[in-house]
C-alpha cells in the first residue's frame, strides 16, 4: 500500500511541477544585477588540482611498479639459486 502511495505521489509531483512553474511571474530588474566573480582564479586552481592529482597518481602508480620489479627479482634470485 505504501507503493503505491509513493508513486502517487511521485505522479502528482511530476505533474504539478510545470503548473507551478507556470504560475511565477517575470519581474524586470533594473539596475546592477550582481559584482562579477573573476573566473581565471578558480580556473588556475582546478587545473592545479588536477595536475598535482595526475602527478600523484604516477607516483602511486610508478612506487607500485617498482616494487612488482622488486618482487620478480627476487623470486627470480630464488628460482635460481643453487641448491634447490
Amino acid at each position: 500500500m505504501t507503493k503505491l502511495k509513493l508513486t502517487l505521489a511521485a505522479a502528482a509531483a511530476a505533474l504539478l511541477s510545470p503548473a507551478l512553474a507556470l504560475a511565477q511571474q517575470f519581474e524586470k530588474v533594473s539596475g546592477k544585477v550582481a559584482d562579477e566573480v573573476p573566473a581565471v582564479p578558480f580556473v588556475g586552481i582546478a587545473y592545479g588540482f588536477i595536475w598535482v592529482a595526475i602527478l600523484g597518481y604516477v607516483v602511486f602508480v610508478a612506487r607500485g611498479v617498482a616494487r612488482t620489479r622488486d618482487d620478480i627479482a627476487e623470486l627470480r634470485r630464488k628460482l635460481d639459486a643453487p641448491g634447490k
